[in-house]
């Protein structure tokens, strides 16, 4: 149990020999504006000490004792001294903790009893009592919590002082401070610490998706298929979490999806014996099969045909939740999922009739742990689709009424690279829209035929996007300078930002209102003014590489083909951008530009970084991401990025994809953080 003050010895201490003790929770905390008050209840005219401090011996370079709970009475006796009502020879009553659990005690529970602990002042006081080498056992019953829960708040702890700091002045929540101790490299703590700082806080979110998260959960539909036991048998690595709250991590991913396609052979060889073909892939995310196109659904369906479906999906989740019940009971294997290949097929054919089902896609589900997706082919469509024009009678096929003239304008394809993901997909779309920006706003003429272009798409075509980001510049104008969410990158649109900004000082100062400060502009300051706009209202938000807006990056092609945009003009990657690829996607680019990689594949991923930015100021080359079209800029990126290099054709076609595996979600905050 942990001793109470009243089986502590008692014992009397002259106020020099007294100081805060760095186990206190409060510790780093100063007089605030109360002690005063205190004092006077202190003095020795009035009521005096009425509670004992609570002190342990002192160490090396400390003073002979240290106030583990008191803190404020300390305080108040040290305002008496500077008045001079007493002398630092008064004798202060105390109780001596002379154990390690009667100092925890004191510090934590003593403490918390007088005033509820904050978890920063937790945090602090048991990174205090780390240092003293005192057992989380002895934390644990002084906090009154589970040994778990102690050894989390030991863990979170040990992140860099900054942290605790930023912490402590509420710009982390406990959240943040968990997953910033999840972060193994104590600069990169304190670079979060002054992020926080700088930008006046930083959500769990935002650190979440900081963090590298290059593996398999545990717990995805893959791993589940495969089995954690399969996995390690087969040379599979795995990683627990610091805090224990997130499921283990599988850092062989390959290794996972090998055995992943090897034990959906069973399903595969199903479905092949009912006369359709049947792919397999382990990647939830892949493309249909060549060739195979999903069957357009079919509204007006006859009775019998809604009924034939009903019945169909009825059967399947009846065997759904057999398979089910015997996975929870038997573990999940490949053989459990047999009886789903015939209601899973019978279903697709029921909603494909007339057309025939052809073939199957199996990979791992994302709400599931096996997805089944049905094609049949194009051709197949397309008889359909001549077969019910020749079943109208010749007068109704003379009536078909035209399509809408939006919906056969042709798209533009871009191709976009997305072996990469997460942060630093966001980061290199951010960056190529900035630059884009710095160009589109030196040129009225492309400004103009933008806006117009998008307007009239939408206004006279009545084309209505899908969602509003499938369209890159923002009709609406939801972004403006003054926003807390549009922070600009000072080497790139920071120039557009302070230039629209005199332009609103302009304003201020003439008085008018705004449609008669306009008029008053003469038309180059019209053209200036609306190039600014425009350029500033360009948006596209891809968090992750999974969400490629190609709408978007098209329409941004096609403008920057005119205004011959070149991010290069404006800006070079750094170190810091650099720092934020995978080693293997640096090794990647330094081959590109035809750097020799035997020798830096035994470099550091920090001094990689600086050499590959150092090579690409000097050659003149950014990488592909920064373009919006960018797998053709990468087989270009060679011959038109390099100064003297005579292999860099064929060092950018034969370059390793690009690997990035940050995420961090698009904000304002994290556009700082990114930047």
């Amino acid at each position: 149990m942990t001793a109470s003050a009243t089986q502590l010895k008692s014992i009397t201490v002259r106020l020099k020999d007294l100081d805060v003790a760095p186990e206190n929770p409060r510790f780093l905390d100063g007089p605030d504006d109360l002690i005063p008050d205190l004092a006077l209840s202190l003095a020795p005219d009035a009521a005096g000490l009425l509670v004992p401090l609570l002190v342990r011996a002192g160490g090396k370079k400390e003073k002979p004792f240290m106030a583990l709970d008191g803190r404020r009475r300390l305080f108040g006796f040290r305002h008496l001294l500077e008045k001079g009502l007493v002398s630092d020879d008064i004798e202060i009553s105390a109780y001596l903790c002379e154990t390690k659990e009667s100092i925890a005690a004191a510090a934590i529970t003593a403490n918390q009893a007088r005033l509820p602990l904050k978890p920063a002042e937790i945090v602090l006081a048991i990174r205090a009592l780390a240092a003293k080498k005192i057992t989380i056992e002895a934390m644990a019953r002084a906090l009154c919590v589970d040994i778990v829960e102690a050894r989390r708040y030991h863990a979170v702890s040990q992140v860099h002082m900054d942290v605790l700091m930023a912490f402590k002045d509420k710009l982390l929540d406990f959240d943040a401070l968990k997953l910033i101790a999840r972060v193994p490299s104590m600069p990169e703590q304190k670079q979060l610490a002054k992020l926080a700082r700088e930008q006046g806080g930083l959500r769990a979110y935002q650190v979440r998706d900081y963090i590298d998260n290059d593996g398999l959960s545990a717990l995805s539909s893959m791993m589940q298929f495969v089995g954690m036991e399969d996995y390690l048998a087969a040379g599979g690595r795995k990683t627990s979490d610091l805090l224990e709250e997130m499921p283990d991590t599988c850092l062989d991913a390959d290794i996972a999806m090998r055995l992943w396609s090897e034990k959906a052979a069973q399903l595969q060889e199903a479905f092949a014996s009912r006369g359709i073909e049947a792919f397999v892939s382990a990647d939830e995310d892949c493309h249909q099969p060549e060739g195979f196109e999903e069957a357009p659904y079919r509204y007006n369906r006859p009775v019998d045909e809604k009924e034939h479906i009903g019945r169909a999906e009825a059967r399947l989740g009846e065997v759904r939740e057999t398979v089910n019940a015997t996975a929870e009971a038997d573990g999940i294997t490949p053989a459990i999922f047999l009886p789903l290949v015939e209601p899973q097929h019978e279903l697709a054919i029921a909603k494909f009739a007339p057309l025939p089902v052809r073939a199957v896609q199996i990979r791992p589900g994302q709400r599931a742990i096996l997805e089944f997706r049905f094609f049949t082919k194009a051709d197949d469509i397309q008889a359909w689709e001549q077969a019910k024009v020749a079943a109208k009678p010749a007068e109704e096929v003379g009536q078909e009424k035209p399509g809408r003239v939006a919906d056969v304008i042709p798209e533009r394809e871009v191709a976009v690279e997305t072996d990469h993901g997460g942060a630093f997909h966001q980061l290199a779309t951010e960056l190529a829209v900035r630059g884009f920006q710095r160009s589109l706003a030196d040129s009225f003429s492309a400004s103009f035929k933008f806006l117009l272009a998008t307007m009239f798409e939408q206004v006279v075509l009545h084309k209505a996007a899908g969602t509003i980001e499938d369209r890159a510049l923002k009709i609406t104008f939801a972004r403006n300078i003054g926003g807390w969410y549009q922070a600009p990158v000072q080497s790139l649109d920071g120039d557009l930002f302070a230039r629209l900004e005199a332009y609103r000082d302009a304003f201020t100062e003439s008085g008018l209102r705004t449609y008669p400060w306009i008029t008053s502009l003469t038309f180059q300051q019209l053209q200036d003014l609306l190039a600014l706009m425009t350029a500033v209202s360009v948006w596209l938000n891809e968090p992750d590489a999974k969400f490629i807006r190609r709408t978007a990056r098209a329409q941004i092609q096609e403008v920057a083909d005119e205004i011959d945009h070149d991010i290069r003009v404006h800006f070079m990657p750094d170190g810091d951008f650099y720092g934020r690829c995978t080693k293997k996607q640096l090794l990647g680019y330094a081959e590109r530009m035809g750097c020799e990689i035997d020798t830096l594949a035994t470099l550091k991923k920090g001094p990689l970084a600086e050499y590959v930015a150092e090579q690409g100021l000097a050659r003149h080359w950014v990488p592909p991401v920064l373009g919006f079209d960018n797998i053709d800029t990468a087989k270009l990126a060679g011959a038109e990025d390099t100064v003297d290099g005579a292999n860099d054709d064929q060092a950018s076609e034969d370059a390793p994809a690009a690997a990035i595996k940050d995420s961090i979600e698009e904000s304002p905050e994290t556009s700082a953080l990114a930047a």
